[in-house]
């Protein structure tokens, strides 16, 4: 079969490769999108996603930020991404696990959009991020158990929750997506 595929998402096409993750319910990924690009103050002038994957989220923000800096760990995932975002001038990838990214990076951003894998975020991430102290922070997750988990981690750091909005990407299953947003 082919190496990727392109999915269309809000009027831009992504091109995915066979080893990549991508939301297979592009109506509510969308919709996902949507919402985060209301979260991200107009004013944003360092974004830094974590867990970028093909650069579904980074692909909207980084028309609206002075800079975007992305993370992600998987080799076809960042193939990927560099593909989708190649007209953008102030976007930079960095590719590695967060965890040995994150404490190299030497910047303060105004928001951090983090969307992990079900296990949630590791704590040394979250301590990073903490000591970052942007402003914003928007949790995507997979898992109510690891975003609870998560959550004692980040009000102990300071941080309030802003809102939290369940998302049924998976009809008539267990499996809900939950955007929160935090400010300190």
């Amino acid at each position: 079969g082919n190496e990727y595929v392109f999915i269309k998402v809000g009027g831009r096409q992504f091109r995915v490769s066979a080893r990549s993750f991508f939301q297979v319910n592009t109506q509510l990924a969308e919709r996902m999108v949507s919402i985060v690009e209301d979260l991200v103050p107009a004013d944003t002038r360092i974004l830094l996603e974590l867990y970028a994957g093909v650069g579904m989220f980074s692909s909207f923000l980084a028309k609206r930020v002075g800079r975007l800096l992305a993370v992600e760990a998987s080799e076809s995932a960042c193939d990927d991404f560099a593909n989708n975002l190649d007209e953008f001038d102030n976007v930079e990838l960095y590719q590695g696990r967060v965890e040995d990214v994150i404490p190299l990076l030497d910047e303060k951003p105004d928001v951090v959009l983090i969307d992990p894998p079900r296990s949630g975020i590791d704590k040394k991430v979250l301590e990073h991020i903490i000591t970052m102290s942007p402003k914003l922070l928007i949790y995507i997750s997979c898992d109510p158990a690891t975003l609870a988990r998560d959550s004692q981690i980040l009000v102990q750091g300071g941080y309030e929750p802003r809102s939290f909005l369940p998302i049924d990407l998976f009809s008539q299953t267990f499996h809900i997506e939950t955007i929160s947003s935090w400010v300190k």
